[in-house]
């Protein structure tokens, strides 16, 4: 009887303990388009990495079903961005995820671009990166290959200061768990799962802070708000706390993701479909085919564009 009733009270706390609703943050700041007009047009973008003057941005353009997906960039003259160009190695494979150096002297990428010697393969993804000099590319894409699981390829990369590698990788059916490969004289070390990942939850696109002082990732089934939430962890005592929800202020009920962070850590980018279409008013009461060929370009068309908001007191308060 004793051992029944020691195991009616596991059982109960075991429950009670997942029910729960995780912790939610709530923000200071709310979303908002980033370069409204320029970068958040209406079309399929996402991604946010900065050259380390902050006034050149690399992200992602692709279609809906991301059959093409290029690498673009931006720079900010000081009175606003510029038309987004895209880089001189994209445009013939899927190329997608930049992300600057800390140095400022790589940027890398994920591409299904074709390994040296071996024919192309749709949604064969691996990394790369090129020089930069500036906001200037000078090399050719170079492959980049870090100590991970045999599988499936890593995904979605970014870096801490001190080099450090964060990334996930799929099963592609129902598991992604994130891992950490560190940087330990002058060579990385085996991949290593971040310690709240559990084969329960799906969680994917990791970026890490700067400083590694927090990661912010994506998670479609942990009780969140939406479809597809932002979370995240903070590093205490060199270990990972458990995940928070990043709450309202960046969570809808659809799908939200794609993070990126400034060179300061103080803002957060991310894609996001927010904004909804709608009934329209046409002059006269009759549509034109110019007007409504403008609503199905803009912002309110579907698309998930990238937003941002103001994190300095998420950092702040832990």
């Amino acid at each position: 009887m004793k051992k029944l009733i020691m195991l009616t009270i596991i059982i109960i706390t075991h429950l009670t303990t997942h029910a729960q609703t995780p912790p939610i943050i709530t923000l200071k700041d709310s979303a908002r388009k980033f370069a409204k007009d320029v970068i958040s047009t209406g079309d399929f973008v996402f991604n946010a990495s900065f050259t380390q003057d902050g006034k050149t941005v690399f992200f992602s353009k692709s279609t809906v079903n991301f059959g093409y997906i290029g690498i673009f960039y931006s720079v900010n003259n000081g009175s606003g961005w510029s038309a987004p160009k895209p880089v001189n190695f994209t445009g013939v494979y899927r190329d997608t995820d930049p992300f600057v150096s800390a140095d400022g002297q790589r940027l890398y990428f994920a591409s299904d671009r074709p390994l040296e010697g071996q024919p192309f393969k749709d949604y064969d993804y691996h990394f790369y990166y090129v020089a930069l000099d500036g906001n200037k590319i000078t090399s050719k894409p170079v492959l980049f290959s870090l100590p991970v699981p045999a599988g499936p390829a890593p995904s979605y990369l970014s870096f801490a200061d001190n080099g450090n590698a964060y990334f996930f990788i799929s099963d592609g059916k129902v598991d992604a768990e994130m891992y950490v490969c560190k940087f330990k004289e002058g060579k990385y070390q085996p991949a290593e799962k971040l310690p709240f990942n559990d084969a329960k939850f799906i969680d994917f696109d990791p970026m890490v802070a700067h400083d590694e002082s927090f990661i912010i990732f994506c998670s479609p089934n942990r009780k969140g708000i939406g479809s597809n939430d932002l979370w995240v962890s903070f590093k205490k005592d060199n270990t990972w706390t458990e995940p928070q929800n990043l709450g309202p202020k960046v969570n809808t009920a659809g799908a939200d993701g794609a993070p990126g962070l400034s060179r300061d850590d103080k803002t957060l980018y991310f894609l996001s479909n927010r904004e909804h279409a709608d009934r329209p008013v046409y002059p006269g009461g009759k549509v034109t085919a110019e007007a409504f060929d403008k609503l199905l370009h803009s912002t309110k068309n579907g698309m998930r564009i990238i937003y941002e908001i103001n994190i300095a007191d998420l950092k702040a308060e832990h």
